[in-house]
């Protein structure tokens, strides 16, 4: 696979995106859209982001939906449509939201409960030379 791009701005966009989509009527669906905004505004610099630890299962929860709105919203409009460039950046980011979404859960099991008031976790963006979770080949799914 090529790079798909010089930087996180395009999945940065892909955030903000389902953020104003999505119905903020339930105080928890608000919060996680927060989370979004918020991730989406560091990788607009940078290739990782920080979320306080005491907001993980929210923001967890929050990637994971990015991953369904795109699979199920966004990506069947994408493959009628047929921009090569636009189905490899969608399936990035379905991948790396369900990537990041573990990758959360995973950072927020090494931070002690009494500790996660204060603690922050960072995310290390997946490369952009790669589908996440898969080998080059494509045929044998990976962690990372």
């Amino acid at each position: 696979m090529t790079k798909i791009s010089e930087d996180y701005k395009f999945y940065a966009g892909f955030l903000r995106f389902v953020a104003a989509k999505t119905d903020k009527s339930d105080v928890t669906v608000t919060a996680m859209m927060a989370e979004l905004s918020q991730a989406a505004a560091q990788l607009d610099e940078s290739s990782r982001f920080n979320l306080l630890a005491s907001r993980a299962q929210v923001a967890s929860r929050g990637f994971a939906g990015v991953a369904q709105f795109l699979q199920h919203r966004i990506l069947p409009e994408a493959q009628a449509h047929g921009d090569v460039k636009a189905l490899a950046q969608l399936e990035w980011a379905i991948a790396a939201s369900l990537q990041i979404g573990r990758a959360i859960i995973l950072h927020l099991d090494d931070i002690e409960p009494d500790k996660q008031a204060t603690a922050f976790i960072e995310i290390k963006m997946p490369a952009l030379d790669r589908t996440p979770g898969h080998q080059e080949n494509n045929e044998n799914p990976t962690l990372h």
